[in-house]
């Protein structure tokens, strides 16, 4: 090996460490928002009881954050195409510590929507920005398991937000429980300032001019973005990863706990841990998606069988009777990693669009998932609400089994639309 060699190489490496490093911390303020999106969950009783709310109004605080993350998708992934990672993501953690101390102090429904859209709003920036720190500092051929780790991050701060969260806020209060959680988000908000950096301007007209020398700086963001909006492909891709999440919207992010407690007579922080086993499996099955991803020709191989299992197993933890929980732990922790490969639509777009759209494409496909899974939640809180209105507010088993009942039905479409999405590493780009 040349000296030259020799030293390229350690540059090289040098460089991957410094963006793993970069990755980390933004991956922690995604883990950090990630908790925050599912906190509603366990807070529900408490939510009630303060506000003075039904169900309705519940489900639309929960939906408020979502409805929020959506809409700043676009926004944010153009912002951060055009300014980089680190400016937006020291604002955005900023945005959802304060909407976190808002959250603390509601005391009406109509501050703690304000309150949720501010946390929403920030939170939109943290997967997008955590995608475009990698793509700018790591090799392509790391994009899937960035991708699967960041999701990992994420269900390791949803995980939090159940069942530790839970047991927190028996023990503080909820009101304290929140206030040490926007404290953290001081803490966060700090490390993203001292510590992350956007690639340095010199290597990104390299990597530019190397990846796509066709563009050379005369293309616009919203040139791009309308070639994105004109694709077919971004489209079935969006609704696929739209339909995947739905159900975990709906499920460990909201109404899953109530359920069980109706279903099973058992404690709001157990009836939380079991739903929240969905995440432990999503944390697994993220990465496992990510190296699979790598190792076949066409995504497609993946993303039919598993979501096919995943309805099926959806179809069995709604609709079959079970006289014990032990083995919802497994069959909820597998259906966490089959509905991973939603993952994958990232990985697709990424490869399907230059290095100066990719944050405007992510944002988009994550937009479209998050405004529906805000309409899951919303809408299944609405159902019950109608449900039990009709026997003088009686929580009853068949209420929640009528509500749910989209979400297999959302499984279902997403097996049909895998047959539409060109998954060929080869014809992507």
């Amino acid at each position: 090996m040349q000296p030259t060699d020799r030293l390229t190489s350690k540059k090289f490496i040098n460089y991957q460490l410094a963006g793993w490093l970069f990755w980390s911390v933004g991956a922690l303020f995604y883990a950090y928002e990630f908790f925050h999106r599912v906190a509603p969950g366990v807070l529900t009783t408490h939510l009630r009881e303060i506000l003075t709310i039904d169900d309705k109004q519940l489900g639309l605080i929960g939906a408020m954050y979502l409805y929020a993350y959506a809409g700043f998708q676009l926004p944010a992934g153009i912002l951060i195409d055009k300014y980089g990672p680190k400016k937006l993501l020291v604002f955005a953690s900023l945005l959802v510590t304060i909407g976190s101390f808002a959250f603390a102090f509601s005391t009406n429904h109509h501050w703690a929507y304000f309150s949720r859209f501010l946390i929403g709003a920030g939170s939109a920036f943290a997967f997008v920005g955590c995608l475009k720190i990698g793509s700018q500092w790591l090799a392509m051929s790391s994009f899937p398991l960035v991708v699967g780790l960041t999701n990992f991050c994420g269900t390791l701060g949803a995980l939090s937000g159940g069942a530790p969260f839970s047991w927190l806020i028996e023990k503080v209060g909820y009101k304290t429980a929140l206030f040490d959680l926007s404290f953290v988000g001081l803490a966060i908000t700090a490390l993203l300032f001292l510590i992350l950096k956007d690639k340095p301007e010199e290597a990104s007209k390299e990597d530019s001019n190397a990846k796509d020398s066709s563009v050379k700086g005369t293309h616009s963001i919203f040139t791009g973005l309308s070639h994105v909006l004109r694709s077919k492909q971004t489209w079935y891709i969006s609704l696929f990863g739209t339909l995947l999440v739905m159900p975990i919207a709906a499920l460990p992010e909201m109404w899953g706990p109530e359920y069980l407690v109706v279903a099973y007579s058992i404690p709001k922080t157990q009836a939380a841990a079991l739903t929240h086993t969905i995440f432990v499996g999503t944390a697994i099955g993220g990465p496992l998606v990510g190296w699979l991803a790598t190792r076949v020709s066409n995504l497609k191989y993946i993303m039919f069988p598993a979501t096919l299992g995943a309805l099926l197993l959806l179809s069995v933890f709604l609709y079959v009777p079970h006289t014990t929980l032990w083995y919802l732990y497994p069959l909820l922790f597998l259906y966490g990693i089959l509905t991973a490969n939603m993952l994958l639509s990232f990985s697709i777009i990424k490869q399907s669009y230059p290095d100066w759209v990719q944050g405007s494409a992510i944002g988009f496909v994550n937009m479209i998932i998050m405004l529906c899974g805000g309409f899951a939640q919303y809408g299944i809180g609405w159902l019950l609400d109608r449900f039990r209105s009709q026997h003088d507010g009686i929580y009853l088993l068949s209420d929640y089994h009528l509500a749910l009942s989209i979400l297999p039905f959302c499984l279902i479409f997403a097996v049909g639309l895998t047959i539409l999405i060109n998954g060929n590493h080869k014809n992507l780009n």
